[in-house]
């Protein structure tokens, strides 16, 4: 996965190159451009920076895969824009959500268990005693 990451930008030039040549320099640029605005509008909604709680207490898969998609188009490239537009549609997220790991998809619910466990666990081994400074005389 870390050669992936350190690899992505070299594919991405290489991808820039050649749909610049076959579809010319500002086309390509124009479609750069223009995904970065519409992954910025799926980051900002028209509704400016205010978040609306209850969409995202209804739909908070759908909400986290736009916000995702939205990072994607804004990263130039096309690599990166093409899985953006896959995150996009429905029936892929479903797919792409039965890929993740559980762990990830249990976050809030793991982390809201261990924490009761870790207050349970510091509350069940508390140690009393008293002790002397042998240092003050």
């Amino acid at each position: 996965m870390i050669k992936f990451v350190i690899l992505l930008p070299f594919l991405e030039l290489i991808l820039f190159i050649l749909f610049g040549d076959i579809l010319g320099f500002f086309n390509v640029l124009t479609y750069i451009l223009l995904t970065g605005i519409f992954g910025f509008w799926l980051i900002f909604p028209s509704k400016g920076y205010k978040v609306d709680i209850r969409t995202i207490a209804t739909e908070p898969v759908e909400w986290i895969f736009k916000r995702f998609a939205g990072i994607l188009l804004v990263i130039p490239g096309f690599i990166t824009d093409f899985v953006g537009i896959l995150v996009l549609i429905k029936p892929l997220r479903k797919f792409i959500w039965s890929f993740l790991p559980s762990q990830f998809i249990n976050f809030g619910y793991n982390f809201n268990n261990k924490s009761n466990k870790d207050n349970n666990i510091k509350k069940e081994n508390i140690i009393e005693g008293e002790y002397k400074d042998l240092d003050k005389k």
